[in-house]
């Protein structure tokens, strides 16, 4: 049998129906096994469907293994909807795409040389495609000589790293040559000449297990340790080496799971991209720190949405940074463990005055407006991010200490008596209505209260 890569993958080279049975396809199973009941897509196209039966030389199986010549009976696609070429894999196992890097040897007896832009038509499979081809790295291609191709598709095309594939000249006709994919999803049309290109498709060529794991890790920067496998197109057992390997090495890191325990969810990330981020993450939350002087810290979504990352690495960026202790975070804040807020003389003098009319009535203090109009908007910001000061209502804002011994003080009233009503709780504070009805409305918020006609008591 041929290797299993747990990816089953079915080329179709033949589609027809069978009375009672409905649509069945066939071809040679590569990659992996299908099994009875199992759900297939059909790519390109996307249809999906479900495994009815199978049979591999011509008996019933429930299970096909790769290498096997497979009939698969299929539910739910119809005829129509299946032609030869198309692949069956398992929903998200494989991607379509319209470029592939490729290695490419002509043939010594081709009539004549390979030159760039050239149309010619790609089988791979039981796939038959027009594509044209770009030289990468040459000039041109003289017969006998090898080199790498970047080939573009009108059509979306089905094909994984390692897959032979062989290039026909469409008219006159001539078997040109053939080789191997390097990689079925580059990221974009590639400079003809360039270094980086050249090098990326030379360790891909060349392609010791552990280059060619990282080369797939390198192409996404991070991603699951079963994203990269798939990528990679190593056999599991090989691929768990190449990743031991380069862990070892410190080529690549684990930004989430245990690195002496890989499972199909541990978090990998390149070191190149891994220092990358890191940096860009330091020099963003700075940057934030200089624009906003008096802010406590960057909000983690603003962070995130500056890097461009996916969710899943930036939560585990953050949770690496904050416990090596380069970054540290508050609530939805992250900061520098250097910054401090720090006022001028000038914003000083008005906070401390501000905080003495705090100080004299703790249960009346001034407004969120009156604060606003005597320090500023920036300043009072700051009071909030630091803790000094807590709003507990679009106009009401307590000190911090004032607003524990409000809390304390209410919650020891319903102790003793039960409940607690509104103007139960104006006298009890010695302040207004309003400062009253503000705290009270955030504490049913905050789960310690709970409404019960005009009355509160302690939520249980």
């Amino acid at each position: 049998h041929r290797p299993d890569l747990g990816r089953p993958r079915l080329p179709v080279d033949r589609v027809f129906t069978m009375s009672g049975f409905g649509t069945v396809v066939t071809g040679t199973l590569i990659d992996g096994a299908f099994e009875v009941g199992d759900e297939v897509e059909v790519l390109p196209g996307g249809l999906t469907g479900r495994v009815r039966g199978l049979q591999t030389h011509k008996r019933q199986e429930e299970r096909a293994l790769p290498g096997s010549r497979t009939a698969m009976n299929i539910s739910g696609i119809d005829l129509d909807d299946i032609r030869r070429g198309q692949v069956i894999a398992h929903p998200g196992a494989l991607r379509t795409s319209r470029r592939l890097d490729v290695h490419f040897k002509l043939l010594k007896d081709a009539s004549r040389t390979l030159e760039h832009n050239t149309e010619v038509k790609f089988f791979i499979g039981s796939t038959e495609m027009v594509a044209r081809v770009r030289l990468i790295g040459k000039h041109d291609l003289k017969p006998g000589e090898d080199g790498w191709l970047q080939l573009e598709f009108r059509e979306p095309v089905v094909a994984v790293r390692g897959d032979r594939y062989i290039l026909r000249r469409p008219s006159p006709g001539e078997t040109l040559g053939g080789g191997k994919i390097l990689d079925a999803h580059p990221k974009g049309r590639h400079k003809r000449f360039s270094p980086a290109v050249l090098e990326r498709l030379e360790a891909l060529t060349a392609g010791s297990p552990a280059e060619l794991f990282l080369q797939a890790l390198i192409v996404v920067g991070s991603a699951s340790y079963q994203e990269i496998v798939r990528a990679s197109n190593l056999e599991v057992d090989v691929a768990r080496g190449a990743a031991a390997e380069l862990l070892e090495s410190g080529q690549a890191v684990v930004l989430h799971g245990e690195k002496a325990k890989l499972n199909a969810d541990t978090l990998i990330a390149s070191l190149d991209f891994w220092e990358r981020v890191r940096s860009s993450s330091l020099d963003e939350v700075g940057k934030h720190h200089q624009a906003n002087p008096l802010r406590r810290g960057m909000p983690r979504e603003e962070l995130k949405s500056r890097l461009g990352i996916d969710p899943r690495v930036f939560n585990a960026l953050v949770a690496i940074l904050v416990s090596q202790g380069e970054l540290e975070e508050c609530e939805a804040l992250v900061f520098l463990p250097k910054h401090e807020i720090r006022f001028t003389k000038d914003q000083q003098a008005k906070v401390d005055a501000l905080l003495s009319r705090f100080a004299q009535k703790p249960f009346g203090p001034p407004t969120i407006k009156e604060c606003l109009s005597e320090v500023g908007e920036k300043v009072y910001q700051a009071l909030v991010d630091l803790g000094t000061l807590l709003p507990v209502s679009e106009e009401v804002v307590f000190r911090q200490e004032d607003y524990r011994d409000a809390v304390k003080k209410v919650r020891e009233f319903i102790d003793k008596n039960g409940s607690i009503t509104l103007a139960q709780a104006r006298d009890h504070l010695g302040t207004t209505r309003r400062y009253v009805q503000d705290l009270l409305e955030h504490l049913d918020h905050q789960g310690v209260t709970i409404r019960e006609g005009d009355e509160r008591k302690l939520r249980q």
